[in-house]
């Protein structure tokens, strides 16, 4: 009798541990996303100016603290993912991108970077800048219950993440040459 319960809840319980695992390493690798954007932010902010080579470090910097989940690569991979880095300044009524340079996967398109509606409507003062940098991955959970998730779960879509800061320096409204590839 024990046995037939057990062999009852099996499939259950087998739902349960593996839907925990998967709710698990999604979150984690938002939070490591999450924390890509905001340290490359901090990062960029301290600078007074921002160049291609200086811009290139700064992708180079958003694949070591993702790691091991992609920050960027190029579209056809099972994991893609891009970063966006963006200055976005205030012209006294509306917002306007000073530039915008991206490494990764061009098929998935930023929300925020690289675009002069930031959230919650917020306007960047008169004269002032502001940086955002977007993580992009398309990390979706579920991959081991894809098949039962399908008709249950909404496709939760690419983790993305980004970071809004003010620059120490300088405004960052230009970067010196063109955008590293």
């Amino acid at each position: 009798m024990a046995a037939l319960e057990f062999a009852l809840l099996l499939p259950f319980l087998m739902v349960v541990l593996i839907g925990t695992t998967e709710s698990v390493t999604y979150l984690r690798s938002w939070y490591r996303l999450d924390r890509t954007a905001a340290e490359v932010a901090n990062l960029a902010s301290q600078y007074e100016q921002l160049d291609a080579p200086t811009v290139s470090l700064l992708f180079d910097a958003a694949g070591s603290i993702a790691a091991p989940r992609r920050a960027f690569n190029a579209s056809g991979s099972e994991e893609r993912a891009r970063t966006v880095i963006s200055v976005v300044r205030g012209t006294g009524t509306a917002n306007a991108v000073a530039w915008s340079c991206s490494r990764g996967d061009t098929a998935l398109t930023p929300i925020i970077a690289g675009s002069t509606t930031l959230p919650n409507g917020f306007i960047v003062p008169s004269g002032q800048t502001v940086l955002v940098v977007e993580v992009i991955n398309s990390t979706r959970p579920w991959i081991l219950l894809s098949g039962f998730t399908d008709m249950v779960l909404p496709d939760p879509g690419p983790i993305r993440t980004h970071s809004i800061v003010r620059p120490r320096q300088g405004q960052l409204t230009s970067i010196g040459g063109a955008c590293p590839a």
